[in-house]
């Protein structure tokens, strides 16, 4: 019998926060109960202290500090546990494992690569036109699919492309550096697009709803979150190409790379064919359901007046299922089968239950209200300060932890406060959200990040300075669309 590879030890850093999480919590509850606070609302606190710090420290997996409500919360007398677990499949965590299989479906026939592709050999043989069709084809891939899928399926294109242009290989060069950083940043900008783009436009989707505010559909976050790209993109791609040097009159030929690439794939196969149209037709019902979808009457019928998001997804990934995929190589096969579904990240399933969950403990103990009436002196601020502060602490914060972690464990503060500041939550909570996603300065804040810096042509040095460059401009765009864009759309 062969033996088990060997663990990783912990870090310094999950030692700490190993001891510090229970150190809180029993610190906390041996602390007196505040006068208008309930004993169970104290609890909830303690165990917000306990998450935050084994998710910061990630002492032990993520997943597995998100099942600490089902045991501390009807442990403790503050909900059933009938109450505690409903949260783990909430409305908002069906949408995202929906997005997740059909997302794995469009990998399996790897046709996000054939659009990413198709994307930058339109972008022009230049380098400035290059790196805008590097940012350009990742965003466009990750407000569907996972960032991390993106990046991993465009960097070694990418490379090989800063190769082509006489960028030699380990030499850093500024070249090099800008096309790199274009796959990364474009994907974690990508995903701000859409509500499954990335789990943190969920979990405030998911805070608002809990809290009965239920404005926030899928078209209307891509009518804040689109905008938001679309200015997000240029303004990378400014940082990024600003210090670049004139190209090499001996520059090669990089879109003979993407023409390669794109003849390997082949022609349009069926399989692709199909899951373009069972995706495309889930994104159409996502888009126009609110629009005019569930007014619409057929006969006297209204067929999708009781739609939603989360059921389109679940029908469309069950589509995947039902579709033969046409291949001659699989006959009888399906777009997606269970062995290939079952790669999906079950982990960030678990992270939005138990973030939704201790955001309803939240609710129900009172101490939401409670932590908004803390926070009656930012009253005297302006509302757009008030953002540019707390946009600024999320980008800041992700920097250095998991930006879904940072997400769930403040967004119910985040709520509290608009509650106490006299400011409408959703306008508070959705650039917090959209900030999440902006940190650009470090390999350990995104998963795209720390792909960039394990190719080896980027310094921690390098990353840090181009992406204090971004996370400026992110702060601006963010902030003054979600001050302008909100009101208007969520009325």
């Amino acid at each position: 019998m062969s033996e088990p590879p060997h663990e990783k030890a912990k870090s310094t850093p999950q030692l700490i926060g190993l001891v510090l999480g229970p150190a809180l919590f029993f610190g906390v509850l041996m602390l007196p109960t505040p006068a208008t606070l309930s004993l169970e609302a104290w609890v909830v606190v303690a165990l917000l202290l306990l998450m935050a710090a084994w998710w910061v420290t990630e002492a032990i997996p993520i997943p597995i500090t998100s099942l600490l409500p089902l045991v501390v919360l009807p442990g403790f007398g503050v909900m059933p546990m009938a109450d505690a677990s409903a949260s783990y499949f909430h409305p908002v965590v069906v949408l995202l494992f929906g997005g997740f299989l059909a997302a794995t479906a469009v990998e399996r026939w790897r046709l996000h690569e054939r659009l990413a592709l198709l994307t930058i050999i339109r972008a022009g043989s230049g380098r400035k036109s290059l790196i805008a069709g590097f940012l350009v084809a990742s965003a466009l891939l990750s407000a569907w699919i996972s960032n991390t899928a993106t990046s991993i399926m465009l960097m070694p294109v990418a490379l090989s492309v800063a190769y082509e242009l006489n960028a030699k290989r380990g030499e850093r060069s500024p070249l090099t550096i800008a096309i790199v950083l274009a796959v990364a940043y474009g994907a974690s900008i990508g995903g701000l697009a859409t509500p499954i783009g990335t789990p943190t436009n969920l979990i405030v989707m998911g805070a608002l709803e809990d809290i009965g505010d239920e404005r926030l559909s899928f078209a209307r976050w891509m009518m804040i979150g689109v905008p938001t790209v679309a200015l997000m993109i240029p303004a990378t791609w400014f940082v990024l190409t600003r210090g670049l040097p004139p190209a090499a009159s001996t520059e090669g030929a990089p879109q003979e790379i993407i023409r390669h690439r794109l003849q390997a794939l082949g022609p349009w196969s069926t399989p692709e064919i199909r899951t373009l149209f069972v995706f495309g037709t889930m994104a159409f019902f996502w888009v126009f359901r609110r629009a005019f979808l569930q007014d619409l009457a057929v006969f006297g019928v209204q067929p999708f007046a009781h739609v939603t998001d989360a059921m389109i997804a679940i029908a469309g990934s069950i589509a995947m299922f039902l579709v033969p995929s046409g291949c001659s190589q699989r006959l009888g096969s399906m777009l997606l089968n269970w062995e290939t579904a079952v790669r999906i990240p079950w982990g960030v399933l678990l992270l939005f239950g138990g973030g939704l969950s201790v955001a309803s403990a939240v609710t129900a103990t009172g101490l939401g209200p409670w932590l908004g009436d803390q926070m009656t002196g930012l009253s005297p601020l302006s509302p757009v300060l008030i953002i540019v502060i707390l946009t600024s602490f999320m980008i800041i914060f992700t920097e250095f932890t998991s930006n879904v972690a940072a997400a769930a464990t403040l967004m119910p503060v985040i709520i509290a406060m608009g509650a106490g500041a006299g400011i409408d939550a959703a306008q508070l909570a959705i650039p917090v959200a959209l900030a999440a996603s902006c940190a650009f300065m470090f390999p350990m804040a995104t998963a795209p990040n720390a792909i960039a810096y394990g190719t080896g042509e980027i310094s921690i040095a390098s990353m840090a300075r181009i992406g204090f460059g971004v996370n400026a401009l992110g702060i601006v765009i963010i902030t003054l669309l979600a001050w302008l864009l909100t009101p208007a759309i969520l009325g």
